[in-house]
């Protein structure tokens, strides 16, 4: 924070802190200075070149009050900044001003102190009751278990999809599915939401409207434990080719749903507004049903899809090359398990700031997902669809947030720490990583806080894995992990 700063706080409920800022009368004075410069740069008068009002000038076609509303403006801005750039007090990126905005420009006065109360939500402190010495159970996996879903995953590569003359479906089809959205987006006004928000003083984010499309004619593999879209494949499952079903219904809590709401077909009459569309109209099509035919296991099949004449040489070289794997994914089942141990029994309190900040990663995440399928889906949710996906993730911001404040309770209590060699050379490798654009972008002090807190993390993590003992349980067989692949026509 700026030196010229005196910052007093107070704890408040819910992981929040109360701040009141004493504003040197130097500041004010700067931010005066400044605002009265700009608008002579800035204002046009009749009878002087544009950029050379004189202030005399200024000040008697504006006004005095006016001058200092503008200084009052710059100073907030220049003040929330530094204060949210504070690593000690580790805000969480939004400031409210507790006085209104008259009554503070009221006291100001340039060259006179200034005292601004603020609240903020802060990171909260998890209580952990133990994180050392445990016994924690494990199901690691085997060379056997990644070698028989490597091949699974090659005979789906190799399958062969045919339409089948069925009409309803069933587990195991392939579903050739449309996925509409409505458009939501008002004519006339622009997208804002392309431009990204680079204010570092903000007090207030606004919320932006956007719209959405559809995906025409994708395939589905109707299976258990879908690795991609496992909520949408039961809600296909019974369908007959040509129906149309809402994706978003609501239920009871028994599961059933109200009688009045039902699956919502397509009604070439219906005079919808695309404007006000509601998201309950965002619909699944079944196209139509196709079956997978999977190549055998055979010598044959190990000679197409690689270099070995035999079945048996072609598994003892995945076997080899899947050996390093395993070890990867048995230390990440290990800290998986430790850390759902940690959480159990964790004490926070997730305030709602900062379960906004970790559902926008989330929500970022389930975009870059379709992208990465090669899913034509214009993701820019608008404020209903990006509710229903916030519900159905909320559970997994929760457990990812409860995570990593575990990790940061266990690095302050041990003492932890991050050499600025280690720090300076972590940004470096992230910012080589961004296109020049985005790294030109980054704050410095927030990068380098980010940055900090997640080697933190990543020491903390390794110093458990070191002061626990893990008891290894034989781990039960699964399917394999790509199944249910989703593909575009």
């Amino acid at each position: 924070m700026a030196s010229d700063l005196q910052v007093k706080t107070s704890p408040r409920p819910q992981s929040r802190l109360a701040l009141e800022v004493l504003v040197p009368a130097e500041r004010c004075q700067r931010s005066y200075d400044k605002a009265l410069h700009n608008l002579c740069r800035t204002v046009r008068l009749p009878g002087f070149r544009p950029g050379r009002v004189p202030k005399t000038a200024v000040l008697q076609q504006l006004g005095a009050h006016q001058v200092w509303a503008n200084a009052l403006e710059q100073l907030l801005e220049d003040t929330a900044r530094d204060v949210l750039n504070d690593e000690d007090l580790d805000l969480l990126g939004k400031l409210q001003l507790q006085d209104s905005l008259d009554a503070l420009a009221q006291q100001f006065k340039p060259g006179e102190s200034l005292t601004l109360n603020m609240e903020a939500d802060v990171r909260p402190n998890a209580t952990l009751k133990a994180y050392r010495d445990l016994d924690v159970a494990v199901e690691e996996l085997s060379v056997e278990d990644l070698l028989e879903q490597a091949l699974e995953r090659e005979r789906l590569a190799a399958s062969t999809k045919t339409p089948v003359e069925k009409t309803k479906a069933e587990m195991g089809d392939v579903a050739v599915i449309h996925f509409s959205l409505p458009p939501t987006d008002k004519p006339g006004k622009p997208d804002e939401a392309d431009e990204a928000d680079q204010s570092d003083g903000d007090m207030v984010r606004a919320p932006v409207s956007r719209g959405v499309g559809n995906l025409r004619g994708f395939d589905l593999d109707l299976v258990e434990n879908h690795g991609f879209l496992p909520e949408i494949v039961p809600l296909i499952v019974g369908m007959t080719v040509g129906e149309t079903k809402a994706v978003f219904e609501d239920a009871d809590e028994s599961g059933n749903e109200d009688e009045n709401d039902g699956p919502v077909q397509e009604d070439a009459d219906q005079d919808n507004d695309p404007i006000d569309a509601p998201m309950d109209n965002a619909s699944i099509t079944l196209c139509g049903l196709k079956a997978r035919q999977l190549p055998d296991l055979d010598d044959a099949f190990a000679q197409k899809v690689s270099e070995f004449a035999t079945m048996a040489e072609w598994r003892d070289a995945l076997s080899r090359q899947l050996e390093i794997q395993v070890q990867e994914g048995n230390r990440e089942k290990r800290q998986d398990a430790l850390l759902d141990v940690l959480c159990e029994d964790m004490e926070v309190e997730l305030p709602q700031s900062l379960v906004d900040q970790e559902m926008g990663v989330v929500v970022e995440d389930f975009r870059n997902e379709f992208r990465a399928r090669g899913l034509d889906l214009d993701l820019k949710l608008d404020d209903r669809l990006r509710e229903k996906v916030e519900e159905a993730k909320l559970q997994e911001v929760q457990n990812r947030l409860q995570r990593k404040l575990a990790l940061e309770s266990v690095a302050k209590a041990e003492q932890l720490t991050v050499a600025d060699t280690e720090l300076d050379e972590r940004i470096r490798e992230l910012r080589k990583q961004l296109k020049s654009k985005q790294a030109r972008r980054l704050d410095s002090t927030k990068l380098r806080i980010f940055v900090k807190r997640d080697l933190l993390q990543e020491k903390a993590l390794a110093w458990l894995e070191e002061h626990n003992t893990f008891k290894v349980q034989e781990a039960q067989s699964n399917p394999a992990p790509e199944l249910g692949s989703t593909t575009a026509d």
